[in-house]
């Protein structure tokens, strides 16, 4: 798939390499992304989202995603997203996707950075997943 690893640097010899943990780290805390509201698996959901952040993966999608179908579902719009918690470097996230999908033959794959079924997670999340499986065994004309 066309993404990158979204929390990298540049280091000494040129290679992107992961952030060290004293330039960022969350440790559990909430924080607030924008919802690509047009897709079937956001149903229900408004345009801004609380999630669970626990030194989640999340991704930069390169150039070329749209055209190989990749659409993200969730990212981060700025670089102030922490809404309760703590986190130290937060600014990185600017721009970052945190959840994407993709088609791939006849289905489609849902990745999810957030651990939204987490014990902890705000309840606001659970429609990803309960849409995900919905949408498993829909078919075209029922998503009309």
């Amino acid at each position: 798939m066309p993404l990158t690893n979204g929390l990298t640097e540049a280091g000494p010899d040129g290679t992107q390499r992961r952030l060290a943990t004293d330039k960022f780290y969350v440790p559990g805390s909430i924080l607030q992304a924008s919802v690509d509201q047009t897709l079937p698996v956001t149903y229900g959901l408004s345009s801004k989202l609380d999630v669970f952040y626990d030194n989640s993966p999340v991704c930069h999608l390169l150039p070329d995603s749209a055209l190989k179908g990749v659409r993200p579902i969730l990212w981060f719009p700025n670089p102030e997203p922490l809404r309760s918690g703590w986190a130290w470097g937060q600014q990185y996230l600017n721009g970052t996707v945190a959840a994407v999908e993709t088609s791939v033959g006849k289905g489609e794959v849902y990745l999810f950075g957030p651990e939204i079924v987490f014990r902890a997670q705000p309840h606001g999340t659970f429609p990803l997943l309960f849409n995900a499986i919905y949408l498993s065994g829909a078919t075209q004309a029922q998503l009309h």
